[in-house]
């Protein structure tokens, strides 16, 4: 049975925008994943944590740097046939000052992390859907300004170079959904199942042929 693990911030936990409450598993786009491949004889594994970073320390939220858990996680679940990494969002917050640069080298530090844990994982970069203006008005004003929003909008490009050099998929979540504008951050209902069909198609051609 091939096991897919998640790995990733609120939107993979399934934030609900501008609520906090959690969408239930036929709505999260893990959730939906979880659901559509147990009936191929997968099993997808849920891991994300609201607030979490690629490698960044929050002085406010403990726990949060997504690296001084992650080889914890896959240890726990191995063994893991592929590794969904969907981050970054958090990185673009005003309090890390990082660009798209420093934020894809917090990424690849992740990469290299799994590929010691087992070379031959298969990896899955997906970069977020992009802030948009919202978060300008909403409860995560104060995280986020113009800047994010920019950085944000530059992931995508930084993180296929990524994958690229590092032998991994790559997915930009951004072509199939958009964050809900009543918190700028977090994706809707709808969002969360055109992602979910987008990651699964991945999925299905990476353990199908057995490249990345």
């Amino acid at each position: 049975m091939k096991k897919i693990v998640c790995f990733g911030d609120s939107n993979t936990y399934g934030y609900v925008p501008a609520l906090g409450d959690r969408f239930d598993e036929n709505t999260r786009w893990a959730g939906r994943l979880k659901n559509s491949l147990a009936k191929r004889g997968m099993t997808v594994i849920e891991e994300g944590k609201n607030g979490r970073t690629t490698v960044f320390d929050d002085p406010v939220e403990e726990g949060r740097n997504g690296s001084l858990v992650f080889d914890s996680v896959l240890r726990e679940h191995d063994p893991v046939d592929c590794l969904v990494i969907m981050l970054g969002t958090n990185d673009c917050k005003i309090k890390f000052a990082a660009d798209e640069e420093v934020i894809t080298k917090g990424l690849e530090v992740l990469v290299s992390m799994a590929r010691v844990f087992d070379p031959g994982i298969r990896i899955l970069i997906v970069s977020p859907a992009v802030v948009n203006e919202g978060v300008k008005l909403g409860r995560f004003a104060e995280n986020f300004d113009d800047r994010s929003i920019e950085v944000s909008k530059r992931l995508a490009v930084r993180y296929s170079e990524l994958a690229r050099k590092c032998g991994c998929a790559f997915l930009d979540a951004a072509k199939y959904a958009e964050t809900d504008p009543s918190d700028g951050i977090h994706l809707g209902a709808q969002a969360h199942s055109r992602l979910a069909q987008a990651v699964e198609t991945c999925l299905l051609n990476m353990l199908s042929d057995g490249t990345e």
